[in-house]
């Protein structure tokens, strides 16, 4: 592309031209930028309008050349003078405020990526370091100008009408149907109404209680009944262990028996069934362990370029690190971390489900040790981020006395915060020897 491609210099007078002729009534949903302005002088123009706009002052070429004049930001005092009188003499209005704005700022926004683009590319040849730190700086940069060309600003919602019908009548016309990502645990998708696109839940649980079997559970269900690409970091679990749950949960053999070479001929072709179905199935596992929010971004952009993510599991939140937060204690990195997850979810559009561990708090309490949102571990950026939070309960206390309303073989699960929709709780069948939970 030329350079001369990236902008339009007659869409530059003719804006300008329009709000000289008319005045800026028409400017309160325009959201442009005096740097959005390709050339210097129409910046200085736009910047005066706004600064005029701000005081209410009427605007026409002997207000912004006063401005101009005031506070020193005339270059060339008598060639600019004929050069605003020729916007307002020679323009002539041929499309709408919004046309030109749109133009301008579409060229902008380009100019913005060339020379990040360019800037990147001295990065690469000139920078230091490793190549993943070079490139999750570049990456960083890029999503960065993204996020900033999808802010719309202010909008009035007359702008809603037809998509808010659309939306309504799609409510009416399922009846109740899940909407969201299924998981297949038929309670918590009644529940829920399935995991959304953009929604942070968090899975907590006492050590032991099932917390990475119910996740990996929900990824087998994504990804082997819906076909959905699943991605799970595992910062405590290494690949194979991951691998030998899915297969296990999935062939119904237990793992214990497999570690010991102790299975019979009838799982032999189940177990090689799992692991056909299993490896062709589109997971990722990444177990690096040490996992940084810049590597966790990074490693999530490069996989968008080429797949449509259906669900995103990080096992588990408090063992990710954000180095550039770390000085502010810890409840401000996990604030940070918490913060990404829920970015990250959006910018994939797709569900993050994220584990957690849980205070020792809980085992301090002499009678009910159902789970609490207090009870999250640096609890208060993790409650507020989460869309949804849940418990895994197994009614057993610090002493091994077992909670009669929990029957063995199940554990309860807690929904304790659902933020489209009700809180409750429900069993679920539990076989820790297959790596498995059921519904009853």
């Amino acid at each position: 592309m030329q350079a001369d491609s990236l902008f339009e210099l007659e869409s530059e007078k003719s804006f300008l031209g329009f709000l000289l002729l008319k005045g800026a009534e028409n400017l309160v949903d325009i959201p442009l930028h005096s740097e959005d302005f390709y050339q210097d002088t129409h910046r200085r123009i736009y910047k005066a309008i706004l600064d005029l706009v701000d005081k209410r002052t009427a605007i026409d070429p002997v207000s912004v050349l006063n401005f101009l004049k005031e506070n020193s930001l005339l270059k060339d005092p008598e060639r600019e003078y004929e050069y605003i009188y020729s916007l307002y003499r020679d323009t002539v209005v041929s499309h709408p405020l919004a046309y030109y704005a749109e133009r301008i700022k579409r060229l902008s926004e380009r100019r913005t990526y060339a020379k990040l683009l360019h800037s990147a590319l001295e990065m690469i040849q000139k920078e230091p370091g490793e190549n993943e730190s070079v490139f999750n700086q570049i990456e960083r940069s890029l999503t960065e100008v993204s996020r900033a060309t999808d802010v719309k600003g202010l909008l009035p919602v007359s702008q809603d009408k037809a998509a808010l019908s659309e939306y309504i009548k799609e409510i009416m016309q399922s009846r109740g149907q899940i909407k969201g990502l299924r998981t297949n645990f038929t309670q918590f998708d009644e529940m829920t109404s399935g995991l959304k696109e953009y929604e942070l839940m968090v899975l907590a649980a006492r050590p032991g209680n099932g917390k990475t079997t119910l996740a990996m559970n929900i990824a087998s269900n994504v990804a082997l009944m819906h076909n959905k690409p699943v991605v799970i970091f595992s910062l405590e679990m290494s690949r194979m262990e991951l691998l030998l749950k899915l297969v296990c949960a999935y062939a119904q053999v237990e793992s214990n028996k497999l570690k010991r070479s102790e299975v019979t001929k009838s799982d032999a072709p189940k177990l090689l069934d799992a692991i056909i179905r299993v490896t062709s199935a589109p997971i990722y596992i990444d177990d690096s362990g040490a996992l940084t929010v810049d590597d966790f971004k990074g490693r999530i952009r490069k996989l968008l370029t080429n797949e449509t993510l259906g669900l995103i599991i990080v096992d588990y939140l408090q063992l990710m690190s954000d180095p550039k937060n770390r000085d502010g204690g810890r409840q401000q990195e996990v604030a940070s971390i918490s913060r990404t997850l829920k970015q990250i979810a959006k910018e994939a559009r797709c569900p993050v489900v994220a584990l957690s561990q849980m205070n020792r708090s809980i085992e301090q309490r002499s009678k009910d040790q159902r789970p609490q949102l207090a009870d999250l571990r640096e609890s208060g950026a993790i409650e507020q981020d989460a869309d949804i939070v849940t418990f895994i309960y197994r009614g057993t206390g610090k002493d091994g006395e077992q909670d009669d309303s929990v029957k063995p073989g199940t554990a309860e699960i807690i929904v304790a915060k659902n933020r489209s929709g009700p809180t409750g709780s429900f069993p679920l069948a539990f076989r820790p020897e297959l790596s498995r939970f059921d519904n009853i």
